[in-house]
Order: structure tokens, then sequence, then C-alpha cells
């Protein structure tokens, strides 16, 4: 039988890219998944792609920014499926520029989509998640492990993602709610993946077809084993994990290397 069957799972994000991988995978093992993104004619592509294989599926659009947008969410996701046992914080963005010269409109999109984004639908799902004794996993950044030149404000907002998790998995332990967060590395990106640019605009981000890159697929796969295990905390790919060793023991070599590399991680941004 199925690890996840008949267990409700809403993953944010999920019209694309480790989001939609994610759905795909918890679906496969039996889950009943709820889709939510803010692209309405991509989100509807991705429930068709999941129901053609048989799968329960249903795709409530709306903007994770919006608290009211968050229960409704959490209310649809009740009315259809009765409950919730695994919710998924997914959705997110990148950005890029010095920090001189960002917007004050990038500062505050950056944290209501990475770290609002992430509160607002927890928050809602709360009451649900203690009847079942469920899940509820962020999705952050092994940028969010090391502040780095160029997306200053996007590892914050990761790294606020740290503290959160860190103070629900006590909050929440007598309550039996499982608290986990994955720190993901680069990811192989769909065509039309945008990050948003120090003005506020959007940039096409370029395919990541490099062998450094991992498949939303397999960053999929550790999701979904993290939530069986009912991990806490994971680090992905073995660059991450040399990131948060040396940001621990050498810190100021660390520091250092990223003074030196300031044009070589320009370019790895474009």
């Amino acid at each position: 039988m199925p690890y996840f069957k008949d267990k409700v799972a809403i993953i944010t994000g999920s019209s694309m890219g480790i989001g939609k991988a994610t759905a795909l995978a918890l679906a496969r093992q039996g889950a009943k998944v709820v889709l939510n993104g803010r692209d309405v004619k991509r989100l509807e592509n991705a429930k068709q792609f999941l129901q053609s294989q048989g799968f329960e599926v249903i795709a409530v659009s709306g903007d994770v920014r919006s608290y009211k947008d968050c229960q409704t969410l959490i209310n649809e996701t009740i009315r259809q499926f009765g409950k919730i046992d695994i919710l998924i914080n997914n959705a997110g963005k990148s950005s890029r520029g010095y920090f001189e010269s960002l917007s004050p409109v990038v500062l505050r999109e950056m944290m209501e989509i990475n770290f609002l984004g992430c509160l607002y639908p927890t928050q809602c799902a709360l009451p649900y998640l203690e009847i079942t004794k469920g899940s509820v996993v962020f999705i952050s950044s092994v940028a969010g492990i090391r502040g780095l030149p160029e997306t200053s404000i996007y590892c914050a907002s990761k790294m606020a993602l740290t503290s959160m998790a860190e103070s629900l998995k006590v909050e929440l332990a007598s309550k039996g709610i499982h608290v986990g967060i994955v720190y993901v590395g680069i990811t192989k990106n769909d065509p039309g993946k945008t990050v948003i640019d120090a003005d506020g605009s959007l940039l096409e981000l370029k395919n990541r077809q490099g062998n450094h890159a991992q498949k939303p697929e397999q960053v999929a796969e550790v999701i979904v084993n993290h939530v069986r295990k009912r991990k806490f905390k994971k680090i992905l790919t073995p660059l991450g994990k040399l990131n948060w060793i040396a940001n621990i023991v050498f810190p100021r070599v660390v520091d250092k290397f990223l003074e030196r590399s300031l044009e070589r991680i320009r370019k790895m941004n474009l």
C-alpha cells in the first residue's frame, strides 16, 4: 500500500518546477493533492497533467502574499477533502542585485513572497494539521545558510524560515505536528522561470543544465522522504553541505573567498 494513501497534501507554488514534481511524487504514493499558484493557465495545465495519470487533484489559484487567498486555499481543501495532512511551503522567488541598488519594492516583495508567503498558509492550516498530527515543511535554500552577495534579500528571506521552523518545532511538539525544513541547492529550472531584478522588473532565468544542478524530480524525492520520515532539517547537494560546515568552522575563510569571487558569482546569477 502506498505510504501516503488517502493523505491530503497542499503544495504551494506547484504549477511548475520543484512544486509540481513534489505534487507528482506525493500523488504517486497515494496522496490527494492540492495544487496552488498565481498563474491560472499554468496551474490548470499542471492539474490536467496529474489528472491524466489518474491522480486525485484539485487546483486552487491564489497569491500566498495574501492572507485571504491563503484562507481560501485551506478552506477549499477542507471543502473538497475534509482534512489536511501535509503542507509543503514551496512558493518562492529569487532576486538579483547588490543591496544598495535594490528598490524598496523588491525588499518588500521578497519578504512577502518567501517569508510571509510561508507563514500565512501555515497559520491557516495549523488547526487542521493538529487534528491529523500532520506535517508542515518549509522549502528553503542553501542560500539560507549563509548570506551571499547579489542575493542578499533572497538569502535573508530564506534564513528567516530557519528561525520560524525552529520556533514552530518546539511550539508544536506537544500537538504532534511535524515541522521540517529543506535547504535546496541549484536546481534545473523550467523554461520561463523568472527572478526579480534590482528595479523590480522580472528577468528570465537561464536554463541550468550543468552537472551541478539537480533535477526537480530528485529534489522532490528528498522532500517526500523528509515528510515520510518526519525529519527536521535536510541540506541538499555536496556544495550545500560544504557551505554549512565551512560557515561554522571557517567563517573568515568563507568571507575572503566570497570577496574574491564576486565576479564569478555575478556571472553564475545571470
